[in-house]
């Protein structure tokens, strides 16, 4: 018989609730997908899986819902929360998506046999215990802030780096040496992967750091997409370590928390340059001002 560990449910919404459920249920559930219905009587609307390393509290998951969808100004939506089967989900769900072309960026998994284009920056990630895969709203704020960046940065650093995407991007694009940092030792360890896998592993430096706490120097440029808290709680860290007329990349964060991003990182001498609002999910670039 197939052990169960993993618990799972499927909801329809309109796009206007998914970035609310998808925030609310960032600290509960395992891994959310999200995916647009493209066929049938729900086409246009989103289904949103919500994956669960084990089975969750239902009363507490109730209450997230009901949150989520006030804020949504929908009715709550009724779950039935079910075991799934004991395989490498992530691997599979993976395995069902398209490659990626966001600005000069292609991104694919080692599941696609078609030929690469010459004309794009190539990053392949396959499916991992951390967070970067391209599909997400606030990694394509960054990769597209990333893409029309204006300058040549020398020093890079990515705080927070995941799955290590922008990390590669980066180093990719320019052929420079970037540090990768993260809290999460996983993440470290699918980074150092990542570059493995993509030729990167001499221009990315991965090491383990809550926030800027191992961090040593000043950078040009400062990649950061996590969460809007963290991001307003080192505001003051991010202005200690980048460079006079250097960039930061903040990502991470609803639009209705983006005023709340800006404030704190105005107040430490960072000068707006431009945004990027995708499906409700905000991307800043600001300028450490001269």
């Amino acid at each position: 018989m197939t052990q169960i560990l993993n618990y799972e449910f499927k909801i329809i919404l309109p796009k206007k609730a998914v970035s609310f459920f998808e925030n609310a249920l960032e600290e509960t559930a395992s891994a959310v997908l999200t995916v647009m219905i493209e066929h049938g009587l729900n086409k246009g609307k989103w289904e949103l899986q919500a994956i669960f390393e084990g089975k969750p509290d239902e009363s507490y998951l109730d209450s997230v819902l009901k949150e989520a969808a006030l804020k949504a100004g929908i009715e709550k939506p009724d779950i039935s929360v079910v075991p799934m089967p004991n395989k490498n989900w992530l691997k599979e769900c993976y395995q069902s998506f398209k490659p990626l072309t966001i600005g000069r960026y292609y991104i694919y998994g080692s599941h696609l046999t078609d030929p690469l284009p010459v004309d794009k920056i190539t990053l392949k990630i396959d499916a991992a215990t951390a967070f970067g895969t391209g599909e997400h709203q606030t990694t394509k704020g960054c990769l597209m802030a990333l893409d029309e960046l204006t300058i040549s940065p020398l020093r890079v650093l990515d705080v927070g780096c995941g799955s290590g995407i922008l990390s590669m991007a980066c180093a990719k694009g320019s052929g420079r040496k970037v540090d990768s940092v993260d809290i999460d030792p996983e993440s470290v360890r699918v980074s150092i992967q990542n570059a493995r896998e993509n030729g990167l592993s001499d221009l990315l430096n991965v090491f383990q750091s809550n926030g800027y706490e191992s961090v040593v120097g000043r950078y040009d440029l400062i990649l950061c997409n996590i969460l809007a808290r963290p991001l307003i709680e080192m505001a003051g860290d991010l202005a200690n370590h980048l460079n006079k007329g250097g960039i930061a990349i903040l990502s991470g964060f609803l639009t209705r928390q983006e005023r709340f991003v800006l404030k704190a990182h105005e107040e430490v001498g960072l000068q707006f340059l431009k945004k990027y609002r995708i499906d409700g999910w905000s991307t800043l670039v600001m300028k450490k001002e001269d």
